[in-house]
């Protein structure tokens, strides 16, 4: 957790502006940049213009590919939604489970969606 608080801390850094979506966009694309390559199903990976962040969250021997996705639901409000499909079926992502973000903070809101990816994965 150390390193991640480092590192999150670093890319504040060079991120100034006062505008909160713009700051998150730029601090999701550069979280996002670090972990596609770790996708095992990076065509199921959900985009779109309010998708800020979307984080593969099944684990290797799990029946469904499922994402943990940091959505902006209108200005400076988020949400954090698990999107799932069944694993052998060619069907679209359905939402799960959505968290609502009460936090006005790019650090707030990231540590939020830490906390909700850890639970998610069960760690």
């Amino acid at each position: 957790m150390n390193e991640q608080k480092s590192t999150l801390s670093e890319i504040m850094k060079n991120v100034q502006t006062s505008d909160l979506d713009e700051q998150m966009k730029k601090l999701c694309d550069q979280i996002m940049e670090e972990e596609r390559p770790k996708f095992n199903d990076p065509h199921w990976e959900p985009r779109g213009p309010n998708t800020f962040l979307s984080i593969q969250c099944n684990k290797p021997n799990d029946l469904e590919i499922s994402y943990l996705v940091l959505e902006r639901e209108m200005k400076e409000k988020y949400i954090v939604i698990l999107m799932a499909k069944p694993l052998r079926k060619n069907t679209c992502l359905k939402r799960k489970r959505v968290w609502e973000v009460n936090e006005s903070k790019p650090e707030k809101i990231l540590k939020f969606y830490a906390e909700t990816l850890k639970y998610v994965k069960g760690n």
